[in-house]
This record gives C-alpha cells, sequence and structure tokens, in this order.
C-alpha cells in the first residue's frame, strides 16, 4: 500500500506529440509556448509550481516567457535553463542533440558543474557518449535556414541530394531515391516546402538534367538522363 502511495504521488507528465507531416503549438501554464515540428514528442512536468520539459523525440521551438522560475528543458540528459528566450531543441536520430539559440541566453551544464551561457545566433552541440559540448555562432543566413521548418520549409545550403531526400522522409512517407552515386553526392542550395518532395524532385532534376520517375504513390525516383 506505501508504494502505491508512493506512487500515486509522483507527478506525472502530459505527453505533446506530432505525427509525420504535422505541426503543432502547445501553450504552457507560465506563458511560455513550444512549437513541435514532424514525428516529435515532448513530456511536461509541473513540479513544486515549476515547469519541466522533456524532449523525447524530434525539433522543438521554446518560448521561454521568463516568468517565475527558469523554465527546465531535458534533452539526452542534459538539463537546459532558460528565462526569456527563444530556441530551438533538436533530437533526431542519428545525430548529436543540439541548441539554438535565437533570441535571449539558454544556461547549459558543463561538466565541472558550472553553466555555460549559450547566447543569440549560437548553436550547442554535443553527443550523450561525451562531455564537449561543440559551440558554433551562426550569420543571420544560417539562422534563417535553422528555422525554416517553422514556415514549412526545409532549406539547404550545399547539402548532398541524398541528405536532401533524407530530410524529406521526416515529413512524408512518399521516399525520394536517388540510385546514382554522382548524382547522389552532387550539392543542393535552395528553399523548398517540406510536405512537397515531387516538387522538389522536378526542381532538382531541371538543374543537374536528370529524370524524375514516380512508380507508386510512395516512392520517387531521380535518375540521370539516358
Amino acid at each position: 500500500m506505501l508504494f502505491v502511495l508512493v506512487v500515486a504521488s509522483m507527478p506525472m507528465p502530459a505527453a505533446y506529440a506530432t505525427a509525420k507531416g504535422e505541426m503543432r503549438r502547445v501553450p504552457l501554464i507560465d506563458g511560455s509556448t513550444l512549437t513541435l515540428n514532424t514525428e516529435s514528442r515532448v513530456d511536461v512536468y509541473e513540479e513544486e509550481h515549476r515547469l519541466r520539459v522533456r524532449v523525447r523525440r524530434g525539433e522543438v521551438f521554446v518560448e521561454a516567457s521568463g516568468s517565475g522560475e527558469p523554465l527546465l528543458v531535458e534533452v539526452d540528459g542534459v538539463q537546459l535553463r532558460a528565462g526569456v528566450a527563444a530556441f530551438v531543441v533538436r533530437k533526431l536520430d542519428g545525430q548529436p542533440a543540439q541548441v539554438v539559440v535565437q533570441d535571449g541566453e539558454v544556461g547549459l551544464p558543463a561538466p565541472n558543474g558550472s553553466v555555460k551561457s549559450l547566447a543569440a545566433h549560437q548553436r550547442g552541440s554535443w553527443k550523450t557518449t561525451s562531455d564537449r559540448v561543440e559551440v558554433a555562432s551562426l550569420s543571420a543566413d544560417q539562422m534563417h535556414r535553422e528555422l525554416a521548418w517553422r514556415e514549412g520549409k526545409l532549406a539547404f545550403h550545399g547539402q548532398r541530394l541524398a541528405e536532401a531526400a533524407e530530410a524529406f522522409a521526416r515529413y512524408s512517407d512518399v521516399r525520394i531515391v536517388i540510385p546514382d552515386p554522382r548524382l547522389a553526392n552532387a550539392s543542393v542550395t535552395g528553399l523548398f516546402a517540406a510536405n512537397n518532395p515531387a516538387g522538389f524532385s522536378r526542381a532538382v532534376a531541371d538543374v543537374f538534367g536528370a529524370d524524375v520517375r514516380q512508380h507508386t504513390s510512395r516512392e520517387i525516383v531521380i535518375v540521370p538522363e539516358d
């Protein structure tokens, strides 16, 4: 009975998630807001009048209100602290965890117990197997590309076509297949609608002199012209 009472008294999180291709805005009780990108999930805890957000997967834009205690945002075991700030938190398969600060400052704990502050237009990246945090400063153009998903866009600047195809796969069940290695390694730059893999395929095919073949409703193949 004691065990049941202890479990019952533990705070239960409110879970919010998005499906593939979906975006969702979640208001929090302290005036902060979360915007979840495609295939994302967060758990929100209220503990002793303090909010804690755990990013389980995906990409989340956080607008912290700065009212009361700092907002705590946890990703991959690292707890970020924010007053008045706007920032993106990412937890994507096969990639380091990231935080990208648009406005304000975000506190990031260091291995020695101190707190490192990430300022506006800075990106911090880390792997769970390493204590090292890599910090990079971003130009205005880079920030625009980092946040393009909030407008339903994908922004590329020199990425390989194969990487761009993987990015589109996060937003749609329609797969872009590029079997030719030379074409797959070609670089692409531009701004494209995230929910339109067919339009992207036609656009890059025109640029690289390739053909687009769609044999099924779930697969688009880009191949060099015969």
